[in-house]
């Protein structure tokens, strides 16, 4: 039995990259969604970093109807940076999922300075683009363009994602966020080094009502250690945890490989059928409001 095929039957990859972008993608979003469809998924929020994937992902799904296809939009500088009337035009078009800053963002940027390592993803930024997105000020308050962009996502009941923010930026965001009544939140891949926070914050982050994202690309290219994400598991508990890709990459394997091999890896380190299941479908099936 491929009991990383059986884990996967049924769920939904949050966090996946596809074509066209500004580099090199395995697949286009068509082939994408058929390659899911072969893996018995059903379906995935597609994410670009210089852009709205809204569009796209409604005609793809009518492309390929077996496998639901989410689009979103990430706030870095190609759509405006804090942009609110980016974010209704997604949110109007279909856009589940508001990533806040990734490739732009000042933390980013920060942590590329003293780090260099081929899978941060510094092929994803935009040549010559020196300024950085900081979402807080000299004093540690929220700047004021935060609040628009929160207030469209609380309206069309979206989903907020972190993004490449500093894990203290991305606290202030989800409690301002969960006062101005938004549902639904992630914490974008919370082992990533770049975003790293210990088991203590992510508590913070539970308590606000967000759920942790943990990505297989991550583990996968050495930046974390499997440990971790088993203790954030077991300290969360499954109905906290998101499990997703974040593959697309010309040199990872197939994005729905890589979540067989997730759910596999799990498994094999003694987390249950039915958590794994939990994270992979039942939560982001829940958080979408399929």
């Amino acid at each position: 039995m491929d009991i990383g095929r059986e884990l996967i039957q049924g769920s939904i990859d949050l966090h996946v990259h596809a074509g066209p972008d500004i580099v090199m993608r395995k697949y286009t979003d068509v082939q994408l969604a058929r390659q899911y469809q072969q893996a018995g998924m059903s379906g995935y929020v597609s994410k670009c970093h210089h852009g709205d994937t809204s569009a796209r992902a409604a005609v793809v799904s009518e492309m390929v109807p077996s496998v639901k296809v989410y689009g979103g939009i990430v706030l870095n500088d190609a759509v405006g940076g804090l942009n609110e009337a980016a974010v209704y035009a997604c949110g109007k078009m279909g856009g589940r999922i508001v990533w806040f800053p990734t490739v732009d963002a000042f933390c980013d940027a920060e942590y590329k300075k003293d780090h260099s390592n081929e899978h941060l993803g510094g092929g994803n930024e935009q040549p010559g683009r020196s300024r950085k997105i900081r979402i807080m000020d000299e004093n540690r308050k929220l700047i004021p363009e935060v609040y628009p962009v929160l207030k469209q996502i609380q309206e069309q009941d979206m989903i907020l994602a972190t993004g490449h923010l500093s894990p203290s930026e991305s606290l202030a965001l989800l409690k301002a966020a969960a006062s101005m009544g938004v549902r639904r939140m992630i914490v974008s891949h919370v082992s990533f080094p770049i975003t790293n926070a210990d088991l203590s914050l992510q508590q913070e982050y539970l308590a606000c009502g967000a759920m942790l994202e943990h990505c297989f690309y991550t583990p996968y290219y050495g930046m974390c250690s499997w440990e971790e994400i088993l203790k954030s598991i077991k300290k969360a508990g499954a109905d906290r945890i998101l499990l997703s890709s974040d593959l697309g990459q010309i040199k990872s394997p197939d994005p729905a490989e890589g979540m067989k091999m997730f759910a596999k890896k799990l498994y094999e380190s003694g987390i249950s059928e039915k958590e794994i299941r939990q994270m992979m479908v039942k939560n982001p099936k829940e958080l979408l409001g399929m």
